[in-house]
């Protein structure tokens, strides 16, 4: 460590991911002064300056921010070293911080089957977040994080849960007052219900189109947007889950199958968490639970009833 103590380190890491000494030294009980002064020790023993100092605002120079990516990452290196040392029985116990998509998939599928996980393990908390932050999961808080879509980083432990199908569908009586849709053109000028992404990108094969949202509902929930569909008010796009069983009664119909959309649903998780034995744990469990969970929500549907 050439002499560089642990503490300094943290102190740094602490200010800059708080933004302040105040805020920094609120969350930990320690003085701004003890902090300052271990900033001060890591620059002096660095030769380099890691933050801009003044009397309003504090900011990481150059410098600073690609060392705070380092050391994040060590630090948390560290930290899971010292838990997996720690893990002296066959026992798994501790914290697991994890994020997942919200809505149906998170709140109705991936939450009961975390709950069987903590009954079958009553030494373990899992900290269950439906937040839909995009994270970088190298630095942050998080052990393991539930996404949609092909994953980029090559560098995290993955884990494919299963595949969704976009459906786009509408209700018999809507089609009947506004006409058939054969094509995403079709779909100009008739009232969409979306949620936080105003405009569709339609792929089949190698043809893309862009759908614009307007003069429809927005609506940021898959329950809702399900009853709005139902109820007559429009074209909506959800995954499967939402749907399927809808369709296969005739409450929806699907407009565009050939315009259908599949998209892989994955758990990932930074190395140096997969080290934990609860962490491995939880992503066999899930790994392996998931898929029949969301088959059979496919035929059964959702409970809840279309809004008279």
């Amino acid at each position: 460590m050439n002499n560089i103590s642990w503490r300094w380190i943290r102190a740094f890491l602490l200010v800059a991911e708080h933004g302040s000494f105040t805020a920094a030294a609120a969350a930990t009980g320690q003085s701004k002064a003890n902090l300052s002064q271990q900033i001060t020790e890591l620059e002096r023993t660095l030769q380099v300056q890691l933050l801009h100092r003044t009397t309003r605002r504090l900011r990481l120079t150059s410098v600073g921010e690609g060392y705070f990516e380092r050391a994040a990452l060590a630090i948390a290196q560290l930290d899971a070293a010292a838990e997996w040392a720690r893990q002296s029985t066959r026992e798994l116990k501790g914290v697991i911080r994890m994020n997942a998509v919200g809505g149906l998939v998170g709140e109705e599928l991936i939450a009961p089957l975390v709950f069987r996980f903590q009954q079958a393990h009553p030494g373990v908390e899992v900290e269950l977040d439906f937040s839909s932050l995009r994270v970088d999961l190298l630095t942050s808080r998080y052990d393991l994080v539930m996404r949609m879509g092909e994953l980029q980083d090559s560098s995290l432990v993955a884990r494919r849960l299963h595949q969704v199908t976009t459906r786009y569908v509408a209700s018999p009586d809507f089609l009947r007052r506004h006409g058939p849709v054969r094509q995403p053109s079709d779909l100009q000028g008739l009232p969409l219900i979306y949620g936080s992404v105003d405009h569709w990108l339609l792929k089949r094969g190698e043809q893309q189109q862009v759908v614009q949202a307007r003069g429809g509902f927005k609506i940021v929930s898959g329950h809702a947007m399900r009853q709005a569909a139902l109820s007559g008010l429009g074209i909506t796009r959800l995954v499967n889950v939402y749907v399927e069983a809808d369709i296969a009664r005739g409450d929806l119909v699907d407009v565009l199958p050939d315009w259908s959309d599949t998209t892989p649903l994955s758990l990932v998780c930074p190395p140096h968490r997969y080290q934990l034995e609860r962490v491995r744990a939880l992503m066999d469990w899930l790994a392996q639970e998931f898929p029949d969970v969301y088959v059979r929500a496919l035929h059964e549907g959702l409970a809840s009833k279309r809004l008279r």
